[in-house]
């Protein structure tokens, strides 16, 4: 089941700050990073976004990461992510190529970036007879 990370409620903050919740447990975590571009300024951001992808999918516990355009906006633009931990995350976005990306790329930004971050407890795979 994927879950977003709720508002602050029952142990000030997600199911994670939960003193019974175990400490060593890496959980998947899943990222949607909105980004909304100067409209004169997607070209270069998509030239940035080919240089660095497959760098960080080489990254250790990197599973996914790719660029999609939002189909109602085509000024608005998600990164889809899958990391093996938040641990793996916060050491993706302190890399020097990152740091370096979003200090090239957020002039181009028309509003701040936008991340919803959800943790996988578990998952299933199902099929479907369509």
């Amino acid at each position: 089941m994927i879950r977003q990370c709720p508002a602050k409620r029952e142990y000030g903050g997600n199911y994670t700050d939960n003193p019974d919740f175990p400490k060593d447990l890496e959980i998947m975590i899943l990222v949607d990073a909105r980004i909304t571009l100067v409209a004169e300024r997607q070209r270069e951001f998509m030239r940035e976004v080919q240089k660095i992808i497959p760098i960080v999918c080489s990254e250790d516990g990197c599973t996914r990461y790719e660029l999609a355009a939002d189909a109602s906006s085509p000024a608005v633009m998600h990164f889809l992510e899958e990391w093996e931990s938040q641990r793996h995350l916060d050491d993706h976005l302190a890399q020097p190529h990152m740091q370096a990306f979003f200090a090239k790329t957020s002039p181009w930004h028309a509003a701040p970036t936008e991340l919803k971050i959800y943790e996988v407890l578990s998952a299933r795979s199902i099929t479907m007879d369509v």
